[in-house]
């Protein structure tokens, strides 16, 4: 048998864009690293770990980004240093684009499986609702608009306090989103730029502004922060058929455990 290394893809020192996931976790990575720095909070990286603790109350806020595949890492020690990284009052979520073992018997409780959709560049949103406009937040008062509605639209007390709500998160590569309906802030959306994706999060509108094309609307602004980019996303199962009518495909399930504070 030859010694030859063969390229699997998740090498530490492969470029980025040697595929699409790999952009995305990557990307994943760096954002939540440059969200935990501006909050004054720690991240560290290793060849097959991210982790970041802004000590946020919300949940996903702290955020933790597996590397590697499992088989090609020591995953024991890799859940060792997880664990160790952040204090045990503090929740946190890990996310795998790869199917874990059970991992219950660390501390951890399985999410689900949500699915990762990818959106080709090209074409063009289509005309907004009757009566929305759509802002990009460029300022705290466009901040707090859009904090407050995501708060509300979940709803998500806790979410009052996200990091989310700091201005020097525009300083950064991510690009927030506020629609209105009049005067009325109603819909949020995001997106988080690095490695040649454009990562859209934060989709929400107010339970009485569902069902208008506002949801969609507000996507459609994320998607095209860098229009020459391809998009990709986190879908909950509801939320695939209308990302597919926007040229969203299919194409994979995610792993998401999460580890609750000690009580």
């Amino acid at each position: 048998m030859s010694d030859e290394h063969l390229t699997h893809g998740w090498e530490q020192d492969l470029d980025a864009g040697d595929s699409l996931v790999r952009r995305f976790v990557l990307a994943n990575a760096d954002r939540n690293a440059f969200v935990a720095a501006y909050a004054g909070g720690r991240a560290e990286r290793w060849q097959d770990l991210a982790v970041a603790d802004p000590a946020s109350p919300v949940l996903f806020d702290n955020a933790a980004v597996l590397l590697a595949p499992p088989p090609y890492i020591d995953l024991a020690d890799t859940l060792r240093r997880l664990l160790a990284f952040y204090p045990p009052e503090r929740h946190f979520v890990f996310l795998s684009v790869w199917p874990t073992p059970d991992l219950s018997t660390a501390g951890l409780r399985l999410m689900g499986h949500p699915p990762l959709m990818l959106r080709p560049p090209g074409g063009s949103p289509p005309p907004l609702p009757d009566g929305l406009r759509i802002v990009p937040v460029t300022d705290r008062r466009g901040l707090a608009d859009f904090v407050r509605t995501l708060v509300e639209a979940y709803p998500m007390p806790e979410a009052e306090g996200t990091v989310f709500g700091d201005a020097r998160v525009l300083d950064g590569p991510i690009k927030l989103f506020v629609g209105y309906a009049g005067d009325r802030p109603v819909a949020t959306s995001g997106s988080r730029l690095g490695h040649g994706i454009v990562d859209v999060e934060w989709v929400s509108t107010l339970p009485s502004h569902r069902g208008r094309g506002i949801g969609a609307a507000v996507t459609w602004a994320a998607t095209f922060a860098e229009p020459y980019q391809p998009a990709m996303l986190i879908a909950s199962d509801e939320g695939q058929p209308v990302y597919e009518a926007m040229g969203y495909l299919r194409l994979m399930r995610l792993t998401m455990w999460h580890r609750p504070p000690a009580t």
